[in-house]
């Protein structure tokens, strides 16, 4: 039997603007009418619009995984394609080149909002 994705809507609260994700508890007591902006699912790959491929690294979690730099700029850390979570937000994990081992936790870039590509800022 295939393994249902959770389904994630992200929305606005209709009384600050706060976005929150439907599997967040923090919002469920709120009365507002919120906003539905976006739907997606857990564990949804998205891509980076400004990136470049390093190669494949084996991440302890994720296993093998395709890492991505910011085009143009030296390559010291690589990171994974940015991946939607269980509370909705997009997040990566860093791989330090120096190093040779990726760094504790992930990197929270804000909650998914209905575009499937990311932008390397810095």
């Amino acid at each position: 039997m295939e393994k249902t994705k959770n389904e994630i809507q992200i929305g606005l609260c209709g009384k600050d603007g706060n976005p929150f994700a439907n599997t967040e508890n923090w919002h469920k007591k709120c009365d507002c009418t919120p906003e539905i902006v976006a739907e997606t699912y857990e564990g949804k790959a998205l891509s980076w619009s400004n990136g470049r491929e390093w190669g494949e690294i084996h991440h302890p979690q994720l296993g093998k995984v395709m890492t991505y730099w910011k085009e143009g700029t030296p390559c010291y850390s690589t990171y994974t394609s940015p991946i939607v979570d269980v509370d909705g937000c997009i997040v990566t994990y860093k791989f330090d080149q120096d190093e040779g081992c990726w760094e504790e936790g992930s990197i929270d870039l804000g909650y998914y909002n209905g575009i499937d590509t990311c932008k390397f800022g810095y």
